[in-house]
């Protein structure tokens, strides 16, 4: 069965929390922190305690950036594949109620069971 995503994010290090929060910190509410931080060359996927921020800076100068927001509340359900062997990354597939489904892909170093752990008790 194909999967019609609505956007596709990857990433293959952490992103030290206080880099990303000069970043993401316009988009937090004001009791909102920034729990896991994750990069790729120029694009970043934060995971706060109320919601997934992923960033996309676009174009030759990266001065255009997409911000996407995805709050847990709205999460249906995921899942999580693990890298293979001669596997580069890791998938992680997210749906959300009215809006369908995105997927970040975590480099194999990453550990993507904790990450899943964590975003496990995000949801209800």
């Amino acid at each position: 069965m194909a999967i019609d995503l609505i956007a596709k994010f990857s990433v293959i290090r952490p992103l030290d929390l206080e880099e990303a929060e000069p970043v993401f910190a316009p988009f937090l509410a004001a009791d909102e922190k920034i729990q896991l931080a994750f990069a790729n060359v120029r694009d970043q996927v934060v995971f706060t305690d109320k919601k997934i921020i992923a960033l996309d800076v676009q174009g030759f100068t990266g001065t255009k950036r997409d911000y996407r927001f995805f709050p847990y509340s709205k999460i249906t359900s995921f899942s999580v594949e693990t890298a293979g062997t001669f596997d580069l990354d890791a998938d992680f597939k997210i749906w959300l109620s009215g809006v369908g489904c995105f997927e970040i892909k975590f480099g194999k170093a990453l550990d993507i069971i904790a990450i899943g752990k964590f975003l496990a008790g995000k949801i209800h």
